[in-house]
């Protein structure tokens, strides 16, 4: 199994309209991020976590035409908004596409997007919309194969869902960790886990809550991702233990 961290930015990615790069080093192609998205691989499959603004980059950059279902962890608008370049990979698949959220996520991206869970004209002979199918998470599911466990997570004035996949975890969009996430994350060998500031925020985690959550479960590996300007890659990254690195957008995680 492995992921592809598709965009490893927040919301506003970097550089950010009108305050430019921040702490970050234009020179560094690492510091250059699209909004938040995750691709997992496993035996031919393929798993997309979140449809963010920048999908239709993402999805050539990694070269991903087909898809075997699409998660969603929140319906803020940077992991949801690109769905509808999702209407391509339906075309290349000439298929529908799973689409799994709690009951809240569905619901929200239902009345934003009413268009992409509905069927296309009748007389229609190209595929000119997104086709999503959409499936509620209350449980641990399967997509493949794979037994996927969702993860319930703090986003402050809201929630996010977490997914666990075997040894690998993705939790993006966290400040608080209860103690049930914690037992979710009992013996991950991976974990890609959000950090998106460096100071108290309302609804990220800064750095130092992260390392303690990343000490508290012992990974082999921890990547951080969500980071916004204020994190410079290479400046990060010195200040992190040796299992743990910052996400770069293309980067490839083996897990």
């Amino acid at each position: 199994m492995r992921a592809i961290v598709l965009g490893s930015g927040g919301a506003t990615g970097v550089p950010m309209i009108g305050r430019g790069w921040g702490k970050c080093d234009p020179a560094n192609p690492k510091n250059r991020r699209k909004r938040p998205s995750l691709l997992v691989q496993w035996d031919n499959h393929n798993i997309l976590i979140d449809t963010s603004p920048d999908l239709r980059q993402q999805l050539l950059d990694a070269d991903i035409s087909r898809l075997d279902a699409l998660l969603y962890t929140h319906p803020h608008a940077d992991h949801v908004h690109g769905v509808d370049d999702i209407r391509d990979v339906n075309r290349c698949m000439n298929d529908w596409i799973d689409a799994y959220a709690d009951e809240g996520t569905l619901k929200t991206i239902q009345e934003r997007f009413a268009y992409v869970f509905e069927p296309q004209h009748p007389d229609a002979k190209l595929i000119y919309k997104p086709l999503l199918r959409p499936h509620i998470i209350d449980g641990p599911f399967q997509v493949a194969g794979q037994n996927i466990i969702p993860i319930a997570l703090d986003h402050g004035y809201s929630t996010s869902l977490g997914f666990r996949f075997g040894s690998l975890a993705y939790t993006t969009d966290v400040v608080r960790m209860e103690e049930s996430s914690f037992l979710a994350l009992e013996g991950v060998g991976t974990w890609i886990v959000s950090c998106t500031v460096d100071f108290p925020h309302e609804t990220h985690a800064e750095l130092n809550t992260v390392l303690e959550w990343i000490e508290r479960i012992k990974p082999r590996r921890a990547v951080l991702t969500h980071l916004s300007f204020h994190f410079d890659y290479e400046a990060l990254r010195a200040r992190l233990p040796d299992h743990v690195e910052p996400a770069y957008d293309g980067m490839v995680i083996e897990a």
